[in-house]
């Protein structure tokens, strides 16, 4: 999990233990029945914002401590123990829904349509997508990261400085024009024409121009993209 996906799952944390905390106030039968919404939807949420996680018990771990909390908190307002029930129906849902999943074999991280022979992981966010309108075939990447612009190539500027040479101070990108006092303009190494940081990764570190691909590539993206060509 990455610090985006990991920011996004604490955010998403915070917003199940309110609602459970909302359902628990309402009364016991509410606190119930807010769990089982609280476990439902924690995986749209987690779909909607493409969060992965390396363990099929961390979903289940975070939706069951989110409705502890929220449970806790409105049981110091109006003590009842049947409030508790919620944590045990918040991680039972969860898990029935991990279990389905997998019982159903493997589907597609954007659709959620069963996976067919043509599987695609996504070289930026890791998800398997199929290929029926959930891959951009010309850009090597999910819709999701298309449309979201998703970087993949590290933004510290040494990385940079060692495929591409260092900053150019005068010229315009190549692609979408932007000046040199205005964006970080790095030459291709074959044929020098400039393009900026952004442009270089939304082409997947090739050159529009000659073609030429930025050495060390990602390795997610070497199996689409091949290595960099020196």
């Amino acid at each position: 999990m990455n610090t985006r996906e990991f920011v996004i799952a604490a955010a998403g944390w915070f917003l199940l233990a309110v609602l459970q905390l909302l359902a628990a106030l309402a009364g016991p039968v509410w606190a119930v029945v807010g769990a089982l919404a609280v476990g439902l939807l924690s995986f749209g949420i987690w779909r909607l914002f493409s969060v992965t996680f390396e363990s099929g018990w961390a979903p289940v771990a975070l939706v069951g401590t989110a409705s502890a909390v929220g449970v806790g908190l409105g049981y110091l307002s109006a003590p009842d123990w049947t409030v508790w029930l919620g944590p045990p129906v918040a991680m039972v849902a969860v898990g029935l829904v991990q279990l389905i999943r997998r019982g159903g074999g493997k589907t597609c991280g954007l659709c959620n349509r069963r996976l067919g022979e043509v599987a695609l992981p996504c070289p930026r966010c890791g998800l398997v997508v199929c290929d029926s309108g959930c891959w951009v075939h010309e850009h090597c990447r999910c819709k999701l990261c298309e449309d979201n612009r998703v970087p993949i190539f590290p933004p510290e500027g040494r990385w940079w400085d060692q495929r591409l040479g260092p900053r150019m101070r005068q010229g315009r990108c190549q692609l979408c024009l932007a000046e040199a006092a205005d964006a970080d303009l790095r030459p291709c190494r074959h044929c020098g024409r400039p393009q900026c940081r952004p442009c270089w990764d939304f082409n997947n570190g090739q050159c529009s121009r000659c073609q030429w691909v930025v050495d060390g590539l990602p390795e997610a993206l070497q199996m689409y993209m091949g290595q960099g060509n020196g």
